[in-house]
């Protein structure tokens, strides 16, 4: 192992882990782990004044908005997904790409290099932004990335493989936002029964669990074409019904539209105010005093992440996006190109990208090494993780 590369992708819902390969080929994540950690309040650490003969454990969540906000937590799920789902052996645990959230901070990129070459004893290390992976990942190093990700959602631009910091947008909302407003859709009592034109859906009278939600949003959730389309598709919505993976049933008519739409009025259906995510690409691109490179980004924009793989996100998004910039800008999605191996290389692209990367970047001795990380320290990882 001391010549492979583990690729782990760093997420606020999932964490992805798998080999570096040679694309093209038919390989994918072959880790999809949650990100989170059962707490035991009987284990090291606890209060021995308090009694937990009663009490149960709770999971927590590392990784929050793009930061990992516990060490000690992260540390106990990398291990898990590296040493027992990935098999690393102790000794023998080779490089490593870390695929990191834009607007990593330099003390936690120097904080994570510090944990693999102490804790995790890797050969080297290399980290770069999900949104300059994203592009890797369909062959391209000029564009915008819009990342729908599980609790925000990042905007960037990305020229000649490089991240332009002062063009992200971050919005404080994401997927799980989407399911929660799911929920309340589901209890909301003036919608409990079913309504004439089948519109109103059939409910459950019980609130609906998060897991059971969010697979629900799963096979559900849609876009309209334009938002007028949504005005008259919620009118004329009929009821259908699903099945969850456990065989629940659950019939819902409007609901998933207006899930989808929700990305595009967050504070008229969410409560949250600030820009739609066609608007955050849109004034993301804007900054740029470049014209020309303006134009680039409003020609390559690539919508990536778990809310990528909505039905009509990505035609809602380019359609608004055109109603916003010059129409000599030509705005357009960056095609997919036919020899991608994995049907939902959106939803994994910046690991499918750290994958490419990851084998370009150790031919080109690019990894910080043990050698460098002992002589300069964690600040070794900025040498060339730019």
């Amino acid at each position: 192992m001391a010549d492979a590369v583990t690729v782990l992708d760093i997420g606020s819902r999932w964490i992805k882990a798998g080999w570096a390969y040679n694309q093209p080929t038919d390989g994918e994540p072959r880790i999809l782990a949650p990100s989170a950690v059962y707490v035991d309040p009987s284990g090291p650490g606890a209060d021995p004044g308090v009694s937990t003969s009663s009490a149960p454990g709770e999971l927590q969540h590392p990784i929050r908005r793009g930061r990992i906000v516990s060490w000690d937590q992260f540390e106990s799920l990398a291990y898990y997904v590296l040493y027992e789902l990935m098999g690393w052996e102790l000794g023998n645990e080779g490089n490593i790409m870390i695929c990191e959230p834009v607007l990593t901070g330099r003390s936690d990129r120097e904080t994570m290099a510090q944990l693999m070459f102490e804790v995790f004893n890797v050969t080297g290390i290399f980290c770069q932004d999900q949104a300059v992976l994203s592009l890797y990942a369909v062959g391209r190093t000029n564009g915008l990335v819009v990342d729908l990700g599980h609790d925000k959602i990042d905007v960037a631009t990305v020229a000649e493989g490089m991240l332009i910091p002062s063009s992200v947008r971050r919005l404080d909302f994401g997927g799980a936002n989407l399911t929660q407003y799911l929920q309340r859709l589901l209890q909301d009592p003036q919608r409990a029964q079913p309504q004439p034109d089948g519109a109103g859906g059939l409910h459950p009278t019980q609130p609906l669990s998060d897991d059971d939600a969010e697979a629900l949003k799963a096979l559900c959730a849609r876009c309209a074409e334009t938002r007028a389309g949504f005005t008259s598709a919620v009118e004329s919505a009929a009821a259908e019904t699903f099945r969850l993976p456990d065989g629940q049933e659950f019939t819902v008519a409007a609901e998933g539209l207006r899930v989808g739409e929700a990305l595009f009025q967050p504070y008229e259906l969410l409560g949250v105010r600030g820009p739609n995510i066609a608007e955050a690409a849109c004034d993301s691109a804007a900054c740029l005093h470049d014209a020309l490179l303006r134009k680039v980004m409003f020609e390559n924009m690539l919508v990536v992440g778990g809310g990528s793989v909505i039905p009509g996100v990505t035609q809602r998004f380019l359609s608004e996006a055109r109603s916003l910039v010059p129409a000599a800008a030509n705005a357009a999605l960056t095609p997919i190109p036919e020899y991608m191996p994995s049907p939902n290389v959106t939803r994994d692209a910046a690991w499918v990208g750290g994958s490419v990367l990851a084998k370009v970047a150790l031919l080109q001795n690019h990894f910080i090494v043990k050698a460098e990380y002992d002589e300069a320290g964690p600040g070794a990882v900025h040498r060339r993780c730019a």
